[in-house]
């Protein structure tokens, strides 16, 4: 297939190998585009009401997790004093 364009590039070539050196040049590897690499990572949020609301939902949650371990103490207490 003669080369119809002022480029050299194609010399000589057949019509299956400039659409395959096309699809090379042209192609873009989608594993470095920002999409794929935003979704590998967490943004960080400083404003100040979301570091307060994460602040209280980590102490909500700890408190919760504090008293059901305070609330199973005496039991706890009383099966090492019964068994030991």
């Amino acid at each position: 297939m003669p080369c119809i364009c002022y480029n050299k590039t194609f010399t000589g070539l057949t019509e299956e190998q400039i659409i395959d050196q096309l699809i090379q040049n042209t192609s873009i590897d989608t594993r470095n585009t920002t999409m794929a690499l935003s979704k590998l990572s967490c943004r960080r949020d400083d404003r100040p009401f979301c570091v307060i609301t994460g602040y209280v939902a980590i102490g909500v949650i700890g408190g919760m997790l504090l008293l059901v371990v305070l609330s199973d103490l005496p039991r706890l207490i009383r099966h090492f004093r019964y068994h030991f």
